[in-house]
């Protein structure tokens, strides 16, 4: 398997060893804030403290990092200008004719795509810091112990195991059709895909039916064990992440009226 993936990056990054419920606390109090944040400035400002967290403390490589994020970026710059076209209302910024029809664009859907936009992008940003500097053990260990049902948890647990599994016999097929100039135009393409696909859905039938074998002759039950203990964090650093949200609740009320275009 390819060893950049995001398990093995959570596994050996430079925060894997803070305590996971700390990270956990910390990155679902800045989705909160963000969401109720009625100003671009305090999501953009969460963007960039996991942007720094991520990158320049928990040294994720950038080669990783910004593809996870170049896609959201996309269509969030997507989503400002359909909502520029869509939400009338302010100033008209332009006006273009095509093929007859007239596309305007309004700083009042502008505001709210840009509102749009830095929500989603602090909303990525702390997701991508919690998947990338704490291993999903870790966190199936949290949602159990917040008394998720065990049978949400033992499939999730199941599907992210398999999805790495099937990741690497995906690479080791594609790499061998590619031996085979499986791809050297459109219709070999389309055949070597349909291959591929049956391949995979064949290998995770199997590969299914082996752990379910083995599992059930180490006891299996109905319900998988989660053998690790997590302590809950010390007083002092909650108390921090409490100070931190009272500062960007302050700066969110503070920028409620702020617009990029007026």
């Amino acid at each position: 398997m390819q060893v950049n993936t995001i398990d093995h990056i959570a596994h050996n990054n430079r925060l894997r060893h803070i305590n996971p419920k700390l990270k956990v606390l910390f990155a679902l109090s800045m989705l909160l804030i963000i969401l109720f944040s009625k100003s671009i400035v305090v999501p953009l400002t969460v963007a960039l403290i996991m942007i720094i967290l991520t990158v320049f403390v928990a040294r994720v490589p950038l080669r990783i990092y910004l593809p996870l994020l170049s896609f959201p970026i996309g269509f969030g710059i997507l989503t400002v200008i359909l909502m520029g076209i869509i939400y009338t209302g302010g100033k008209k910024l332009l006006s273009i004719d095509i093929l007859n029809f007239n596309i305007s664009i309004y700083s009042y859907g502008v505001n709210l795509g840009l509102l749009v936009f830095s929500r989603m992008l602090g909303g990525v940003t702390s997701t991508l810091f919690l998947a990338l500097t704490t291993p999903m053990t870790e966190l199936f260990y949290i949602l159990r112990e917040w008394r998720i049902p065990s049978a949400l948890l033992d499939i999730a647990m199941m599907m992210y195991r398999y999805i790495f599994i099937l990741l690497d016999e995906m690479i080791r097929i594609t790499n061998a059709q590619h031996t085979r100039l499986g791809y050297k135009d459109l219709k070999t393409t389309y055949k070597s895909l349909g291959t591929l696909a049956a391949i995979l859905f064949i290998r995770a039938w199997e590969r299914g039916e082996r752990s379910f074998i083995t599992m059930s002759c180490r006891g299996y039950n109905g319900d998988l064990k989660l053998l690790n203990k997590i302590e809950s964090p010390g007083v002092k650093y909650i108390l921090l992440i409490v100070v931190v949200d009272i500062i960007l609740l302050i700066l969110s009320y503070l920028t409620a009226d702020f617009k990029v275009i007026t």
